[in-house]
């Protein structure tokens, strides 16, 4: 009776041993994260990119948001918007999404995918998009992180648009995004152009 209860006590005590650094090794893959964002202002808005990790791993997928602002009228209505990425980025299917303040719209079959970047077209989508003061417009895109990805070498991000207040091309702007090296675990963004210069920069 006594070897069984013993063998027991060892049993639970590895089941929970073995539970406790399942604990941990998700908590380290989900604690490398790194958010990183820039933000710039033009004559038409204030527009802030963010990426959920600035130092991803190859196979990772990171979301990518490029928020539109403006703090007073007119309206600004965007027709298309371009998000620029590395082409060792994969764009996920069915990922972009606009969001003026109404909910998250889809934007396939009106997105045009090439390997540098991705576009939706807002005038050919069966609804318009406003950036209005105090309501802001984002778009939103997800990525996969290839393989073929060059390891911890800043890869450059940016966007353009164009709409009824104007256009901006700003294709270089970041955050810029550092894949992890096979052996890094993941953890400090390099930057962005923003963090480069301490604030965002502007035009």
């Amino acid at each position: 009776m006594t070897h069984r209860a013993t063998q027991r006590g060892i049993t639970a005590g590895a089941a929970t041993a073995v539970a406790a650094a399942a604990l941990t090794l998700l908590s380290t893959g989900a604690a490398h994260a790194a958010p990183d964002s820039v933000t710039w202002t033009d004559r038409v808005a204030s527009v802030t990119r963010t990426v959920s990790d600035a130092n991803p791993k190859a196979g990772d997928t990171i979301t990518v948001t490029t928020k539109f602002e403006r703090s007073t009228g007119p309206d600004l209505q965007l027709n298309w918007v371009k998000d620029f990425h590395d082409a060792c980025l994969t764009y996920v299917t069915d990922s972009a999404t606009m969001n003026d303040g109404t909910g998250d719209k889809a934007v396939e079959p009106y997105l045009e995918m090439k390997p540098g970047f991705v576009a939706g077209d807002f005038m050919a989508t069966s609804y318009r998009v406003f950036v209005k003061a105090a309501s802001p417009a984002t778009f939103t895109v997800k990525y996969t992180v290839g393989a073929s990805c060059t390891r911890g070498t800043p890869l450059s991000s940016g966007t353009s648009y164009q709409g009824s207040l104007g256009k901006g091309d700003y294709n270089s702007y970041g955050p810029f995004i550092t894949v992890a090296k096979d052996s890094d675990g993941g953890g400090v963004s390099t930057g962005s152009l923003g963090s480069l210069l301490g604030t965002g920069s502007s035009k």
